[in-house]
């Protein structure tokens, strides 16, 4: 028994449609994320699941009972929702908030028990903000307010939690704040969350429903519903997504449009390994290069990376040195490219002759890469390496750190040939 499903609804606002044919589920205890573009029917469908519009067709259950056959005292004990910000008008505490979510339990003419007051207590603990319970919820933060919202849903004890955009409008330490509140409720609440930021998205939720045009564009694990293609898609953004190398979800980052063109008829060779040229190889791709790379062994996440993205590699295998066919190889890719892209890899007797032959062309345009000013080239080889950099250096090779300097100086290099 699923405790959210939804099954084929449309709903409309007068004429327009708003949603149409939705279809999809949520586990127990899980966080199910909402996103897509602003007008694709996000905060609409939380509305439908919480009965405050109505739907034209299709079917709402919860537990497997239809949405409508709830009165409104049950469907409050099942359902609590968080929206983005509500306006309080009057001087309540933090406590009288909190305590709203216990009338679904209170009757019309009767006071909160000695039960009522511990969960309020217990809710309030949970959210963060028992040391507020005295406070106006005038005098306290838009963060603190957020938690206090929180609280009073969970002092509705419900199965199911709705947040509309929940954290949108605070700045980064309060939206994780009260995000990690959340997640340490799953297991025990069902958590269904309409998102703006893609990555927290990602982070925090164990399945993704991506919204476009009223439908259901895609739904599944973070990592496949935030593809490149489906952002192009549904955004009309080219962004870099790649998984985060310490959780593994997946991470998105924007290629701003005003440079998606800086590559049009220029041909860049990358030389990296060990992961340190993936983002720059995506980068690169987004940005209209025609890219080349190597030489890698085939068990590097740079050769995974350059599949991914149909790039030309030159490969050995894996604890294998460059031999004279892939040192031809890259030579014939160094011809061709109008630039050079060295990343701060891990330099090694195996890999040496892929600065080694840079030598050989003192007129080619070469950079080196790194992310940060913290990022330096790790030397295996006894000096041999740095020996090479140094000479590569003093022929007028330039050091830049960051993707926007890199993507500014090869657009540069494209102008001064122009």
């Amino acid at each position: 028994m699923k405790p959210i499903e939804i099954i084929d609804i449309d709903v409309s606002y007068g004429a327009k449609k708003i949603l149409e044919a939705i279809t999809f589920h949520a586990d127990a205890g899980e966080i199910l994320g909402i996103v897509g573009p602003n007008g694709s029917g996000k905060t609409t469908l939380l509305k439908a699941m919480s009965r405050v519009v109505a739907r034209d067709n299709g079917e709402i259950l919860l537990d497997d009972r239809d949405l409508d056959s709830l009165g409104h005292r049950e469907l409050a004990r099942r359902v609590a929702v968080v929206p983005q910000d509500i306006s309080i008008g009057f001087d309540y505490t933090v406590r009288d908030v909190v305590m709203m979510g216990r009338h679904p339990y209170i009757g019309r003419f009767a006071s909160e028990t000695a039960r009522d007051v511990k969960i309020c207590d217990h809710a309030m603990h949970l959210a963060n903000v028992a040391a507020l319970a005295g406070a106006s919820v005038h005098d306290i933060s838009g963060g603190e307010r957020q938690r206090v919202l929180i609280a009073r849903a969970l002092a509705q004890e419900p199965t199911i939690l709705l947040l509309d955009e929940a954290t949108s409008n605070l700045d980064v330490s309060h939206q994780v704040e009260i995000l990690n509140i959340i997640r340490d409720l799953a297991g025990e609440i069902t958590v269904v969350s309409v998102f703006h930021d893609l990555n927290l998205a990602a982070y925090y939720c164990d399945r993704l429903l991506l919204l476009k045009d009223r439908k259901v564009y895609a739904a599944g694990a973070p990592g496949a519903v935030l593809t490149r293609e489906n952002i192009r898609e549904i955004f009309g953004m080219e962004m870099l997504v790649k998984p985060h190398p310490l959780t593994g979800k997946p991470y998105v980052l924007p290629v701003y449009m005003h440079q998606s063109s800086a590559g049009a008829n220029r041909r860049v060779h990358v030389v990296c390994g060990g992961g340190t040229g993936s983002d720059i190889l995506h980068l690169l791709h987004a940005a209209g290069f025609t890219v080349t790379c190597g030489v890698l062994n085939v068990l590097d996440t740079d050769y995974g990376t350059a599949m991914h993205l149909g790039l030309p590699c030159v490969v050995e295998p894996p604890f294998h040195g460059i031999t004279p066919e892939s040192l031809s190889g890259l030579r014939k890719c160094l011809d061709s490219a109008d630039a050079v892209i060295v990343t701060a890899m891990p330099i090694g007797r195996g890999n040496l002759d892929n600065l080694r032959v840079l030598l050989d062309y003192p007129a080619k345009s070469v950079v080196f890469y790194a992310r940060d000013h913290t990022t330096r080239m790790e030397d295996c080889t006894g000096g041999e390496a740095g020996a090479v950099l140094a000479n590569l250096e003093a022929r007028g090779a330039l050091r830049v750190e960051g993707a926007e300097e890199l993507l500014a100086r090869l657009s540069r290099d494209g102008s001064d040939r122009d």
